[in-house]
């Protein structure tokens, strides 16, 4: 009987991770072919695909943590708060957070405001110089959290919370003080939520992947 639910287990695993490459496979060629990209620069992120589609989908079958695993659609899962859980983080407990725990390696969340529109987008920081932060993706920010560079839409870096965090793995969004439909993840933010320190949101996870 055992061995029967071993088998079954490992089964189930197989098509999950089967799922998830193909659904990877699908969003990012979609994302290649709509951007005007140079070819030299579809050869190159075409050949590194396979590298990072089977790094993302067995690293999220390995997780153990809060949210819940969508294989088909490639997606993390959870109850969605009514209004956005950043409203809740005042500019004093951001600065005081950030001042804190900012350090390299550190996955946090940035917020974005765009035509009416709230979403979560995740991060992580590689620099930090002075009173600055510098993250992978979106660049420079203070320690207050204010973006330091322009841009057409409004970002912020905010406090770490589960309720914050959680939003952002799962794509939360919000229209004014309602929700609308959520938003699907980049392979790189998706890579993002494989290590995240959910015992610990203000330490880094070792990397063991």
């Amino acid at each position: 009987m055992l061995q029967q639910q071993d088998f079954a287990h490992q089964n189930e695993r197989l098509l999950d991770y089967a799922q998830l490459c193909n659904v990877f496979y699908e969003r990012e060629l979609k994302l290649l072919a709509e951007c005007q990209l140079s070819p030299e620069y579809v050869a190159k992120r075409l050949s590194s695909l396979p590298f990072y589609i089977k790094r993302a989908a067995e690293a999220i079958l390995s997780l153990e943590n809060p949210l819940t695993l969508d294989a088909q659609n490639g997606t993390w899962s959870a109850k969605q708060k009514r209004k956005s859980p950043a409203d809740k983080i005042t500019p004093e407990q951001n600065q005081s957070w950030l001042e804190k725990n900012a350090q390299l390696g550190l996955v946090v969340v940035v917020i974005i405001y765009e035509k009416g529109q709230t979403h979560f987008r995740l991060d992580c920081i590689d620099v930090i110089e002075g009173n600055k932060i510098r993250l992978n993706e979106h660049g420079w920010f203070n320690f207050s959290g204010n973006y330091l560079e322009s841009s057409l839409v409004e970002k912020r870096l905010i406090k770490s919370t589960k309720d914050i965090m959680t939003a952002a793995c799962c794509g939360h969004q919000w229209i004014g003080n309602d929700m609308t439909f959520p938003r699907t993840l980049t392979l790189r933010e998706l890579l993002l939520t494989t290590v995240i320190n959910w015992t610990n949101l203000n330490k880094p996870l070792a990397l063991t992947h």
